[in-house]
């Protein structure tokens, strides 16, 4: 029991830590619908939003395991923000098959 908590301590300083440093990442976020068109774009538009609530899953995912942390399943919300990051990974891919790399595309 001592490793697991050391453990779940360790993942939620990282994990905070994340959240602030992705959180810089949402701030810039806004810079995605500085080319024409963009803004009707619905890759860029979900791409948008998944970036925005990013920073949300770090830290959701800190605290959540730690309110629950009696139950057995607490541990899986550590993985919470992993969901978020593989979507944002495949609406890049989705804009770059399906634009071109393009951020204003329909």
């Amino acid at each position: 029991m001592n490793q697991n908590k050391t453990l779940w301590i360790v993942l939620t300083v990282v994990w905070i830590l994340a959240g602030v440093g992705s959180a810089f990442l949402a701030l810039m976020s806004v810079f995605m619908f500085d080319a024409p068109g963009s803004e009707s774009s619905p890759l860029t538009i979900a791409l948008f939003v998944c970036m925005v609530v990013l920073p949300g899953f770090w830290f959701l995912s800190a605290g959540i395991p730690w309110l629950l942390r009696t139950r057995t399943f607490a541990t899986w919300f550590f993985l919470l923000p992993v969901v978020d990051l593989a979507a944002i990974v495949a609406l890049f891919a989705a804009i770059e098959q399906v634009c071109g790399g393009m951020l204003a595309c329909k």
